[in-house]
């Protein structure tokens, strides 16, 4: 395990409303610090590990957009009336498809709100490989990350731009550069960006 400091993720917190249960929405692989950390507030923490859902790691071109978004919405297994104040989505859009993005995405849009924020890590551009990590939680501004078990999946590198592309109701709001060719992105919504030509790094 090592420590990977985070400059975006305080942010985040800054935004939470503390004195309410939060609703935290974890899409990686269980971890005992993300579990330790959140043990410290009133919230629910929901792990949903999609990395290992079947129809990602053997995915059929022949489900249509609705298929998958019933996929996502089953393998999500969100209570209907949830709004999720933080999604940290670590680094599984790398591991999507455009169209599995989008699908997760509208999976999504039920439990989104004005004040959800969402935590992204990412490669910096479309040429970098992506390290295999997973990925938790040890404080506010600081992130663990172990080495990745089983095969890396196959890997979907884009710019930021075209992340901003597929992600509708969301829009990154920043990014920094992280090490190993990655950056990390600070996720807000807004329904009403024009998100035609907006880069943050």
């Amino acid at each position: 395990m090592s420590v990977l400091p985070s400059n975006l993720l305080p942010t985040a917190f800054k935004r939470l409303d503390l004195e309410k249960r939060l609703v935290v929405l974890d899409m990686g692989h269980a971890s005992s610090s993300t579990v330790g950390f959140f043990s410290h507030f009133r919230c629910r923490l929901s792990f949903v590990d999609l990395h290992n859902e079947p129809f990602i790691t053997c995915p059929d071109s022949d489900l249509s957009h609705q298929e998958l978004v019933a996929k996502m919405t089953k393998a999500l297994n969100l209570d209907v009336d949830i709004k999720v104040d933080i999604c940290l989505f670590w680094d599984l859009f790398n591991y999507l498809s455009d169209a599995m993005i989008k699908a997760l995405i509208d999976a999504l849009e039920p439990h989104i709100n004005h004040s959800t924020s969402g935590y992204v890590i990412g490669t910096r551009d479309s040429r970098n490989q992506l390290p295999f990590c997973r990925y938790g939680i040890i404080d506010k501004s600081n992130l663990t990350e172990h080495e990745g078990l089983g095969i890396q999946g196959t890997i979907h590198p884009r710019s930021q731009r075209d992340l901003n592309k597929l992600i509708d109701y969301f829009e990154i709001d920043r990014g920094q550069l992280l090490s190993k060719g990655r950056a990390e992105y600070l996720l807000f919504e807004n329904r009403d960006s024009d998100k035609s030509n907006k880069s943050i790094i």
